[in-house]
C-alpha cells in the first residue's frame, strides 16, 4: 500500500530546462553544492536557503546528450515560485528557466530500448537508482522501485516534512560543499557544522501495526524524545513514518511508545545510514 505522501515524494516533480551562458555560475552563487558541467548522466543535488538557513528549494541539476547546453533543473520541493526567485536573484546575468511539460520517475533500472526516455544518475546517495524523465505515457513503461529501498537506508523525500526546515534537521549534509563560495544562508548551516547541533533530525519509525498516523509524540519511558509527522508507507502489519528524534536519541532502538487519540502503540527507530554517511560526508 502506498501512501500519497509517497506517492507525491516520489513522482510529482516538476521539470525545467534551463539556458543561458551564466546558469551555472548562478547556481554556484546561490546555493549550497558545486555545480559543475558532467558529461556522465550523473545529477548534482543542490538547495536554495533563506537567510535562516531553511530550505526554499530541494533541486537536482544534470545534462542530456552530453552537452552543457541541454541542462534539466528537478524541483523535488519548493515552498516558494523557483521562476520568480530566479527572476529576483539573477540580476544581470544571463539565466533563463522554462517549465516543461516532463515528469520523472524513480526507477531501479536504466533501459535504452525506451524510445523518448532520458535516464539521469540519481543524485541521492546510497541507493542505486535512476530518475526516468519522459511524459506520463512513456513513464507507464518504466518499472516501479521498491520504497523499501530509500526507508531502510533512512532516505526520506516526503515534500510535506521539508517545509521550514533546515539541511542539518533533515541529514542533507551530503548536499553541501563547505569548500566552494559563500550562499545564501550559509553562515547558519557553518554554525552548525562547527559549533553545535540541532536539537532534532529526522529518522524513520516503524510501528507494529498498520495504521495512518500523523502529529504523535514519541516516549521512552515518561520522556518525550520527539514526533512522528506522516505515515509514509504501509506493508500489510507495519507502519513507517516520517519522524524527528532528539539528536542523542536518534539512533537505532526499540520499546519506544506512542499515544495516537486513546490508543497506545509501540514503535521503534530504524537505523539511519543515511545520517550517518551524510554527517561524515
Amino acid at each position: 500500500m502506498m501512501s500519497n505522501s509517497i506517492h507525491e515524494r516520489f513522482y510529482k516533480k516538476i521539470i525545467y530546462r534551463v539556458e543561458g551562458k551564466d546558469y551555472i555560475k548562478f547556481f554556484n552563487n546561490i546555493t549550497t553544492n558545486k555545480i559543475e558541467f558532467k558529461s556522465d548522466n550523473k545529477m548534482i543535488r543542490t538547495l536554495w536557503l533563506n537567510n535562516k538557513g531553511r530550505i526554499i528549494h530541494d533541486l537536482s541539476i544534470g545534462w542530456i546528450d552530453n552537452s552543457d547546453s541541454n541542462a534539466l533543473l528537478i524541483d523535488h520541493f519548493s515552498s516558494e515560485s523557483l521562476i520568480e526567485n530566479i527572476t529576483k536573484y539573477k540580476m544581470s546575468l544571463d539565466v533563463k528557466i522554462i517549465e516543461t511539460s516532463l515528469q520523472a520517475k524513480i526507477s531501479d533500472i536504466h533501459s535504452s530500448d525506451i524510445e523518448g526516455i532520458y535516464f539521469m544518475k540519481s543524485s541521492i546517495s546510497l541507493i542505486d537508482k535512476y530518475l526516468a524523465i519522459g511524459t506520463s505515457d512513456k513513464l507507464g513503461l518504466v518499472n516501479n522501485f521498491n520504497p523499501m529501498d530509500f526507508i531502510l537506508q533512512g532516505i526520506s523525500y516526503n515534500k510535506k516534512i521539508f517545509r521550514n526546515r533546515t539541511p542539518m534537521e533533515l541529514n542533507l549534509w551530503c548536499a553541501i560543499d563547505f569548500n566552494k563560495g559563500c550562499y545564501l544562508g550559509q553562515e547558519i548551516v557553518a554554525r552548525v557544522k562547527y559549533k553545535g547541533q540541532v536539537k532534532r533530525n529526522f529518522s524513520f519509525v516503524k510501528i507494529e501495526k498498520g495504521i495512518d498516523i500523523t502529529n504523535a509524540i514519541i516516549y521512552k519511558g515518561e520522556n518525550e524524545i520527539g514526533s512522528i509527522l506522516h505515515t509514509d508507507y504501509i506493508n500489510k502489519n507495519e507502519s513507517y513514518c516520517s519522524a524527528f528524534i532528539n539528536h542523542n536519541e536518534n539512533y537505532k532502538q526499540s520499546g519506544l511508545r506512542i499515544q495516537y487519540g486513546e490508543k497506545e502503540y509501540y514503535c521503534e527507530i530504524l537505523e539511519n545510514l543515511f545520517k550517518s554517511y551524510s554527517e561524515n560526508y
